[in-house]
């Protein structure tokens, strides 16, 4: 679910449609792919933050684990204030 959320957004980066917004693009598919998956993330500037390249397999991988690593991180605070 996360990796497939990562492919989305290197995606949206690689072939970049249009000569604006496809920042805006990209937050709606990547949460469209997490959503879909009921998947939430508390936190997204991490992933915003940094420009990554469709081509990189190696940064590919990295915002694969990054995502991944979010949304547990996400999980575990919601466990924690709702118990």
């Amino acid at each position: 679910m996360t990796a497939r959320a990562a492919r989305a957004y290197l995606d949206v980066a690689f072939y970049h449609p249009y000569d604006d917004g496809n920042a805006r693009l990209f937050g709606l598919v990547f949460q469209f792919v997490l959503l879909r998956e009921s998947v939430e993330l508390d936190e997204v500037a991490p992933i915003l933050t940094t420009v990554r390249c469709a081509d990189d397999a190696e940064g590919a991988a990295d915002l694969a684990r990054l995502v991944h690593g979010i949304a547990g991180a996400t999980h575990r605070r919601w466990l924690r204030t709702n118990r």
